[in-house]
């Protein structure tokens, strides 16, 4: 399947959002719990994307270093015991300049919940982006055994995998008019770890990894199979009372001029409403009316 090339670029022709496939795994756990999981994760995404390879890495202190082993072993060693009171941090690309390539964001908090009251619902994050390119090169097959791998290794409260549109924070509305006409299937994501995300849901998708609390107030995996009948819905139970909603073959766009209607979609996002994330802006304020309104496309 070929999916739409999406590009917003601002008024200086600088590249703000664009199109890409978003693996995001939400963990309301401090980094000294799940850092070696973490690091099995990163190892294994790293052996499976090749002969595609991350060449970059942050040094931690805004400068970019290559990516060899000497420089992975310092990273693993920072993300597995970081220091007292100290977050982990992990940014890894292909090109650092490059913003529609291979990315990989890890937060993982020193403790949870954070003591500061406007913190309190931020949790360890794990976000790796792939450009287009590699989701249609590889199949949504080798995608999913990918992700699959990947989850079983984390201790999630959530997580998804999906075609999205990542944006910048700072002109949402603006990469929303490059979907909201056509493709309501395409999740908006912002270019990196969203870390706001608490135990809530990041939207409906593709695949979508539902732990606790929200799956024990779905009523479990049989709550779920009772709800979601329809066909091409798949439910896999995981270990650790978690599981994995597949929505299809491979991720759907729901192009409106080709008459997709998405209606796997439509049934886990009634089903999910009340545990469904919304989106909260940078500087704080109301979010605007287009973003949502695009939150509930599958809900009106």
């Amino acid at each position: 399947m070929r999916y739409p090339r999406l590009r917003y670029h601002d008024k200086d022709g600088g590249l703000r959002a664009c199109d890409a496939l978003v693996m995001s795994f939400y963990m309301r756990h401090p980094n000294d719990r799940i850092a070696p999981a973490v690091i099995r994760a990163l190892e294994l995404f790293r052996e499976r994307i090749r002969p595609y390879q991350l060449a970059w890495n942050d040094t931690g202190e805004g400068q970019a270093e290559p990516l060899d082993a000497a420089s992975w072993e310092r990273t693993r060693r920072k993300t597995l015991a970081p220091g007292p009171d100290t977050a982990a941090f992990i940014q890894m690309w292909d090109d650092p300049h490059r913003f529609a390539g291979f990315h990989v964001d890890y937060r993982g908090l020193d403790v949870v919940p954070l003591p500061w009251p406007y913190r309190q619902d931020d949790v360890s994050v794990l976000y790796l982006r792939m450009p287009t390119e590699y989701l249609e090169e590889q199949g949504p097959d080798r995608i999913r055994a990918l992700a699959l791998d990947m989850a079983k290794e984390l201790p999630f409260n959530s997580g998804y995998v999906d075609f999205v549109l990542c944006s910048s924070r700072g002109e949402p509305d603006e990469a929303l008019e490059l979907i909201r006409p056509r493709y309501p299937g395409v999740h908006l994501a912002w270019s990196g770890a969203n870390m706001h995300m608490n135990t809530w849901v990041d939207g409906v998708h593709w695949m979508n990894f539902l732990g606790q609390p929200v799956l024990g107030k779905l009523g479990g995996v049989a709550g779920l199979r009772q709800h979601l009948a329809l066909p091409g819905i798949s439910i896999q139970e995981m270990s650790d009372d978690r599981v994995l909603v597949t929505l299809g073959e491979q991720p759907e766009v729901g192009d409106i001029e080709a008459g997709q209607t998405l209606p796997m979609h439509r049934a886990l996002a009634r089903l999910l409403e009340p545990h469904l994330y919304h989106c909260k802006p940078i500087f704080g304020g109301p979010s605007s009316e287009p973003l949502l309104r695009w939150e509930r496309r599958f809900l009106d």
